[in-house]
């Protein structure tokens, strides 16, 4: 008969920072160590085999009293055995010493010194992206580690960024001594997830009446929520959020709400949110995200959850589960660990990311090494380098909004995902068969150790440049991005000279960004449907490379420039309306018209006259890529939804044509008029440029016709052609 194999004995390095939740600076390993403590002592099998293990009285105290509160009820008279963690010769009773951190150095030099062959090491990564935890992940590649260790990594972003790691520790290595006869024996790096109980987040509709009620929330509004630490810089920066429900708010009519339940480390940081949240016009409400209660309450109180992590300190992310856990549907960055949790279009939606590749990262790796730039910095000049896509988070949340039964569908799946996936009931036996599996590989363990040395720091465009969905590259295409509102483009430069000045960037050193008069030149530089290349567009401002790559980079960030072109038939292309006298814009037919905010009032240079300013607006439509409507003076508006019947006839039609009073002309038919405007029209009356939009479009094979836009002659008004008005 098969001897039963003896299940290993674990030993867990706990300190109070480590597991405790009762800390004003709350972070997400902390939140990870209590939920993975409480999972080892619901599993009973494993509570069995657990010896604390514990640095010194004070840290043995605290960690027994957070013990008893994670011990399930049934379990609240144990004792679990204890070892302090100097004394190493005693660790020999283990078989696995574990972590809640990257194996530790000194504990791999120990194992050695006392000779303790039986005992495999493992830990768990979180944030790696500090010079510390970095210099540590390389040196494995040179220290006395095993087959038989482990370091857990909480998602394959992770996983591919050590990889990364000890590629070049190697490479440094081999250049130095030559090819390796053997190669190092490194731990294993099995991918597994952090978990959460997610029972603790499943709510009835009496819970959230109450929790909506508890909050101030009406019936009426949509919330969306966002857990978390909040920080621009250290982990998710809230222009794109802010930004993006003040548009899907505009765009559907729905009143939005954003909860944030999270807190702020000082005064400054809660400034420059409030700073964001003024310019975009959304109401904010915030709860300290500190407390369970708090936590619960939030989750329970909204509709839909948004985090855009845009940093390079977030590995995993436990927020999307615990929203998915209470039935969210999740609009998340695609970042990182963040796509190995939710399912673009089953659970939410994913957002593009992009930051720039490592020319416009340069030099930042060695002032990070020089400590001439110290690392809340080094992470700061990083994110403000990363965007999000605002506009698909504005299209994602508009839907969200729009479907309420989409809205349902995907928080049930995600539900079960988490139930499913990321439950730590399930999530703990995985741990459990990994230390099975390291004891295994222990008994088998032979051959050599390799010598050691130092490691150096990567670019975090090398480290970190899977990440994003894109890196932007010197030839990544740039486009000015137009947002509704009165044509003038002196507005967005505004508003990006203001937006550069900011107290959120303040930290950033001096030549990281061009100047506000730089940013000034900058947007001007740009077509919307005219695309330059990033060096391109650098070098006529007389930036260099990686100048040119980080001002693009911030610029996609902020919202004011894109680096894909606008769909053929997006419903963003914004309808230009142009009439004379401008007077006419006083109108209330057309002031109803305006309300909706696709309608755009072309404004003309005061410096033409005539038909010659006609020819001016209608080229500069054109290169934004927008439609236009040509309005008589006497034509008069009785349809305020004139928006989606033009949309529905430009799905056919490239020129609508209602003389005497109106044209309506698509982007295409548009840009090809002006690509080759003649001379001879620069006076000419609304039936000539008629005559001449729909000879072009004949001859470009594009259909046209009549189509009632509900657009009517004033009877009172005389018939006078638009180019005497305009005179």
């Amino acid at each position: 008969m098969a001897k039963t194999p003896t299940l290993p004995r674990i030993g867990l390095i706990l300190t109070e920072d480590a597991i405790s939740m009762d800390n004003p600076k709350l972070m997400g390993r902390q939140s990870a160590g209590h939920g993975f403590l409480r999972a080892c002592l619901n599993h009973g099998s494993l509570r069995e085999r657990i010896t604390l293990v514990t640095p010194n009285a004070k840290s043995r105290e605290a960690v027994r009293k957070v013990v008893q509160q994670c011990l399930p009820a049934s379990a609240k008279d144990t004792s679990l055995p204890e070892l302090p963690l100097q004394k190493v010769s005693a660790w020999n009773t283990l078989d696995v010493l574990h972590m809640p951190a990257p194996i530790s150095s000194q504990q791999l030099v120990q194992r050695g010194v006392h000779r303790l062959d039986g005992l495999s090491l493992s830990g768990v990564t979180h944030t790696i992206s500090s010079a510390s935890v970095v210099q540590q992940l390389s040196a494995y590649v040179r220290e006395p580690t095993r087959q038989s260790d482990a370091l857990i990594c909480t998602s394959q972003a992770v996983r591919t960024a050590i990889e990364r790691l000890w590629h070049v520790e190697q490479a440094v290595l081999q250049r130095r001594f030559g090819p390796f006869q053997q190669a190092p024996a490194l731990p294993g790096l099995p991918v597994i997830p952090l978990g959460i109980h997610t029972r603790d987040f499943a709510f009835t509709a009496m819970d959230r009446l109450a929790a909506r009620t508890t909050l101030g929330f009406a019936a009426d509004e949509l919330v969306v929520l966002f857990v978390g630490r909040l920080s621009f810089h250290a982990k998710a920066n809230p222009v794109a959020l802010y930004r993006a429900a003040s548009e899907a708010a505009k765009r559907t009519g729905q009143k939005v709400r954003i909860l944030e339940c999270g807190w702020f480390a000082n005064e400054p940081t809660e400034k420059a949110f409030d700073e964001a949240a003024q310019q975009f016009g959304i109401t904010v409400q915030r709860v300290d995200g500190r407390t369970a209660v708090q936590v619960q309450r939030s989750f329970a109180a909204a509709d839909v959850f948004c985090s855009l992590s845009d940093n390079i300190q977030e590995t995993f992310g436990l927020t999307p589960i615990e929203a998915m856990a209470s039935g969210l549907p999740c609009i998340l960055s695609d970042w990182n660990g963040y796509r190995e949790t939710a399912i673009h279009g089953e659970h939410g939606f994913l957002i593009k990311t992009q930051m720039p590749s490592r020319t416009g990262f340069e030099s930042i790796e060695q002032r990070f090494a020089d400590d001439t730039l110290n690392y809340d910095h080094y992470i700061g000049h990083v994110h403000a380098l990363t965007s999000v896509d605002i506009d698909s988070v504005a299209q994602a949340l508009s839907t969200l909004i729009e479907q309420p039964a989409l809205r349902q569908r995907m928080g049930q799946a995600g539900r079960t995902h988490a139930r499913q996936q990321f439950d730590w009931e399930h999530v703990i036996q995985r741990y459990d068969a990994l230390w099975c599996e390291q004891q295994a590989l222990q008994k088998a363990r032979s051959g050599p150790r390799l010598p050691r040395i130092h490691s150096t720091r990567l670019s975090p465009a090398d480290l970190f440049g899977h990440y994003p969905s894109q890196q932007l590259q010197p030839d990544t295409p740039l486009y000015r991005q137009e947002w509704p509102g009165i044509c003038n483009v002196k507005a967005p430069i505004a508003q990006a000279r203001e937006i550069r000045q900011w107290s959120m960037w303040s930290f950033l050193s001096n030549g990281w960004l061009p100047s506000a008069d730089k940013i000034a030149q900058a947007l001007p530089a740009l077509h919307a449907t005219q695309a330059h290349t990033i060096e391109q567009w650098g070098q006529s401002l007389k930036l260099t490379r990686p100048q040119s790559l980080r001002l693009a980079a911030w610029l996609l960030k902020i919202g004011w420039v894109r680096s894909q072109p606008q769909a053929a038939h997006s419903p963003q292309r914004l309808i230009h309306l142009i009439c004379t006298p401008t007077d006419l814009a006083q109108r209330p037919d057309l002031n109803n018209l305006l309300t909706d905010e696709r309608w755009v009032l072309q404004t003309a240079d005061p410096a033409l006259s005539g038909g010659e300013r006609l020819a001016a607006q209608l080229k500069h439509i054109a290169q934004q890529g927008g439609h236009a409507v040509l309005l008589a003076p006497q034509a008069h508006v009785q349809d305020f939804w004139l928006a989606e019947r033009l949309h529905d006839a430009w799905a056919q039609l490239a020129l609508v044509d209602q003389l005497p009073h109106a044209l309506a002309v698509r982007h295409d038919l548009l840009a090809q008029v002006c690509q080759s405007l003649p001379g001879q029209h620069a006076t000419a009356e609304l039936a000539t440029w008629a005559t001449l939009f729909s000879t072009t479009a004949s001859a470009q094979g594009m259909a046209t016709g009549p189509w009632d836009m509900a657009i009517a002659s004033l009877e009172q008004t005389p018939a006078t052609t638009l180019q005497e008005e305009s005179a």
